[in-house]
């Protein structure tokens, strides 16, 4: 079996496969300059639940996807409440420089080798922002990207890392929707307001 690039894993073709069909719907969105890179820590398991992956049907995503749509897509100003024109709103993104990417590009349920396989990709997550990506800004988002942290500071990243409080942003109602956070709590809210400050 082939070792997949972007978990460093034996995987199938199918697997293989559905790697190359995240890549070709996120590289339909991404800006020629790259203002922001929002790096999460590993795409969702089903493809309806892919950031890129715009839905017609909204009730297609499940709850936890909608709500990380919607709290990323306050980068621009979308409004929660709203029903969000999701293929207009990722255009939006796209304008405004921001690109989401993951540390590891194939979806892992194990937070254990999640975390341990991001700790060992990171060399070749620094490599690609600095060589394909070359944003302005890098975004850490969830608790597994933390791994990335020193390999980026060692890097002389430091200075242009959006943190929350000196750490990755974190959300962790995504799974719990009766459990959301208050208004200016949750992470849309407080990426919002880091990616302001740095204009």
């Amino acid at each position: 079996m082939p070792i997949c690039d972007g978990c460093s894993v034996e995987v199938s073709d199918q697997h293989i496969r559905e790697r190359i069909e995240r890549l070709e719907l996120a590289t339909r969105f991404r800006p020629v300059h790259i203002s922001a890179l929002l790096i999460d820590s590993a795409p969702p398991q089903r493809l309806a639940d892919y950031f890129y992956n715009p839905a017609k049907d909204r009730s297609l995503r499940s709850p936890a996807s909608r709500m990380y749509f919607d709290e990323l897509v306050k980068c621009i100003g979308e409004e929660p409440g709203r029903e969000i024109d999701e293929e207009a709103a990722l255009g939006d993104f796209q304008r405004r420089g921001l690109f989401l990417t993951y540390a590891a590009e194939c979806p892992m349920d194990d937070y254990a080798h999640l975390r341990d396989a991001i700790q060992h990709l990171a060399p070749t997550v620094l490599r690609r922002v600095q060589t394909s990506y070359r944003p302005k800004y890098v975004a850490l988002l969830s608790l597994p990207s933390r791994g990335l942290l020193s390999a980026f500071q060692a890097a002389g990243w430091g200075d242009r890392l959006v943190l929350d409080g000196g750490v990755p942003f974190v959300e962790p109602f995504f799974h719990d929707p009766p459990g959301q956070g208050e208004p200016e709590t949750k992470i849309g809210d407080r990426l919002a307001k880091a990616l302001v400050a740095l204009t």
